[in-house]
C-alpha cells in the first residue's frame, strides 16, 4: 500500500513538473506604483506651460529713462518701427499703463517693463533686432578705389598659343595717310 501511495506521489509530481513553465521578466509597469510613490526617488519637477503673451510678441522695449520718481519708457512696435508707445510722467499713454520697471543700470539689455493694456499683462524686453541703429548711406565713406595704371601692376607677357581671357582686346593703330 505504500508502494502505491509513493507512486502515486511521483505521478502526480510528475504531471505537475511538465506542467510548470520557464521564469517570466516582469513588466516594467508593474513596479510604477512603488516609483510613483517611493520616499526614496527622486520626482522630476513639473514645468508650468509657457504663455507668451501678445505683448511680448509685439513690442519692444526702446528706452528707460529717469524722471524723477518715476520712469520716462518708449515701447516700440517689432511690425511697425514707426508706431511707439511712450509713457511720460503726468500724461496719458491711452490704453496702455505701466505697471512697474525693473532697470538694471549695469546690463541695460537686462531691464524689463511690466505693461498691461486691457487684461493683457506682459513683461517687455528689449530686443536687439529693433533696437540696432543703422548706418545712413550719407555715413558711409567711399571705398578707396584700386589704381589702375599698368606700371603699378605687374603682369607676366602673354604666352603664344594660349588665349588670355583676362587681358582687353589689342590696341588698332591708325596711320594716317598722306595726299
Amino acid at each position: 500500500m505504500t508502494r502505491f501511495y509513493s507512486m502515486l506521489v511521483c505521478l502526480l509530481l510528475s504531471a505537475v513538473a511538465l506542467q510548470a513553465r520557464p521564469p517570466v521578466q516582469p513588466k516594467s509597469h508593474q513596479f510604477n506604483r512603488l516609483i510613483q510613490f517611493s520616499p526614496f526617488t527622486i520626482k522630476p519637477a513639473k514645468e508650468a506651460p509657457v504663455t507668451v503673451s501678445p505683448l511680448e510678441r509685439e513690442w519692444s522695449l526702446g528706452s528707460i529713462r529717469p524722471s524723477g520718481d518715476t520712469y520716462a519708457v518708449t515701447l516700440i512696435n517689432k511690425k511697425d518701427r514707426k508706431n511707439r508707445v511712450r509713457f511720460l510722467p503726468g500724461f496719458s499713454s491711452g490704453e496702455y499703463r505701466l505697471l512697474e520697471v525693473r532697470q538694471d543700470v549695469k546690463s541695460p539689455k537686462m531691464s524689463k517693463v511690466l505693461v498691461q493694456r486691457g487684461t493683457q499683462k506682459g513683461w517687455v524686453v528689449y530686443d536687439a533686432k529693433v533696437v540696432a541703429v543703422r548706418t545712413s548711406s550719407a555715413a558711409k565713406k567711399p571705398s578707396p578705389k584700386k589704381p589702375t595704371s599698368s606700371t603699378s601692376r605687374r603682369s607676366s607677357p602673354p604666352i603664344p598659343g594660349k588665349s588670355s581671357s583676362g587681358t582687353s582686346a589689342p590696341r588698332v593703330r591708325h596711320v594716317p595717310r598722306t595726299r
